[in-house]
């Protein structure tokens, strides 16, 4: 499937899932609260702006737009940059002796396909796989099948394996796979579109809003000075324009271009 790679020893990996259980825990201990389930669909700017939810409203000196993949049409100027796409993984059941053919080392692995594949070990000894994609906010019926083909491509003696586990999620991408920040009114800042990187980047870029919600705004104006190109057909129609050239990428990368 490849014909080389780079081996970074600098980098780690981890369970991204504890690592937010642990964020979540240090911003409670800070005096934060949470309130899961809670969507919003409105955000009126001012000062205070509000925001409406089903349950109620909330005044607020600043609000941060963190929505990601998830924002919808809060706001037109973010979603015409910052487009939703949902990534799957499987969990194999265990391969005991098999690992070795595998993963002879436990190391977390990307290939710069357009459509990435990604994978790793687990404690336990599965093969964590992610792969296959699909655009807007329906996923398909069968999660397993989607990342079980290119995990198929990447190992052909694994085609036949059990899948334990399969999961989904939607994710954001920029045109440029660059984070999108921005100042949408003076007291309303957004940090979106990861691009498939975000257990790094939206942790600096909370770090950017806290900065300058505070006054030190240099870092988080840097970033937003960066262009970011509207995807074509802006918000109404870049669903269906990007599934397109998701498509072609997706071919040239079958084809090997």
């Amino acid at each position: 499937a490849y014909r080389g790679g780079i081996l970074d020893m600098g980098a780690a990996h981890l369970h991204p899932l504890n690592l937010a259980l642990g964020l979540a825990r240090a911003a409670q201990a800070a005096g934060v609260e949470i309130y899961e389930r809670s969507a919003v669909h409105q955000i009126t700017e001012g000062s205070p702006a509000t925001v409406q939810t089903d349950g109620g409203r909330v005044t607020a000196d600043h609000v941060i737009l963190a929505c990601n993949g998830y924002l919808g049409g809060l706001n037109r100027k973010v979603a015409a940059k910052v487009m939703p796409i949902n990534n799957f993984i499987v969990a194999t059941e265990p391969l005991g002796d098999r690992v070795k053919d595998v993963l002879p080392r436990d190391v977390a692995v990307a290939d710069s396909k357009f459509v990435v594949n990604y994978f790793r070990l687990s404690h336990d000894g599965r093969l964590l796989f992610g792969g296959g994609e699909s655009y807007g906010y329906r996923f398909p019926s069968d999660l397993a099948a989607k990342a079980r083909k290119p995990m198929g491509q990447v190992f052909p003696a694994l085609r036949d394996v059990k899948i334990d586990y399969a999961w989904g999620g939607t994710l954001a991408i920029t045109m440029k796979r660059l984070p999108f920040l921005a100042r949408v009114a003076p007291n309303i800042l957004s940090a979106s579109g990861y691009s498939g990187h975000g257990v790094g980047t939206a942790i600096h870029a909370g770090q950017l809003m806290a900065r300058a919600i505070q006054g030190d705004g240099d870092g988080f104006d840097t970033m937003s000075a960066l262009p970011t190109p509207t995807f074509p057909g802006g918000g109404a129609l870049r669903s269906p324009l990007l599934a397109l050239a998701m498509s072609w990428f997706s071919l040239r990368d079958r084809l090997g271009i």
